[in-house]
This record gives structure tokens, C-alpha cells and sequence, in this order.
């Protein structure tokens, strides 16, 4: 049901291109497409989590795996960095705040 109503409300638009699922790759694709003039439609849909978390375009990888997981790996890194540091002579005092970051 739910697909025959997509159809029938598709049936009054013309796409050179149409992306399903909003991702890395789709996005990509579609701001390629984009860049050379054609005419794009994104179709992207997240179920939330039982917990109620859900996000817009950009898929699992920008949103909730990949590179928030690079983020916090870099923060980490960084601490220990400074821990690094003061053994080599530095004066370091910063200190991290993991809910500003998050």
C-alpha cells in the first residue's frame, strides 16, 4: 500500500535521477548529478531506535558509526598526547568535557 501511494504520488514528477537512501554514496551521487544540472530527488528513511534516536540525511556511517567512533578516537589520542607532552618538559593543563563533545 505504502508503495502504490509513493508511485501514484511520484507519477506528477520527472527525476533525471532518483537516490534511495541518503548516505555517503547517495549524497555523493546526488550532488554529482546536481552539479551538472540534472534534476534529483534523495529518498532516505530511518526506523528509531527503541530509544527514539534517529537522524537525517548522511546515513549510519556520518551519524552514528564511522566518524563519530574517528572523533572520539582522535579526542583520545589527544589526551594522551598531552600526557606525552608533559613528559617531554610542556606545561599542559587542558582537560576534556565528553558531553561537550558529544
Amino acid at each position: 500500500l505504502k508503495l502504490k501511494k509513493l508511485c501514484a504520488s511520484a507519477m506528477g514528477y520527472d527525476y533525471d535521477l532518483f537516490v534511495i537512501g541518503g548516505g555517503s554514496g547517495g549524497l555523493a551521487a546526488s550532488k554529482r548529478a546536481a552539479g551538472y544540472g540534472k534534476k534529483v530527488a534523495v529518498a532516505d528513511f530511518v526506523k528509531p531506535s527503541p530509544a527514539g534516536t534517529s537522524w537525517g540525511l548522511g546515513g549510519t556511517c556520518v551519524n552514528v558509526g564511522c566518524i563519530p567512533k574517528k572523533l572520539m578516537h582522535t579526542s583520545a589520542l589527544m589526551g594522551e598526547a598531552q600526557a606525552d607532552a608533559h613528559g617531554l618538559g610542556w606545561e599542559t593543563q587542558a582537560s576534556h568535557d565528553w558531553q561537550k563533545m558529544v
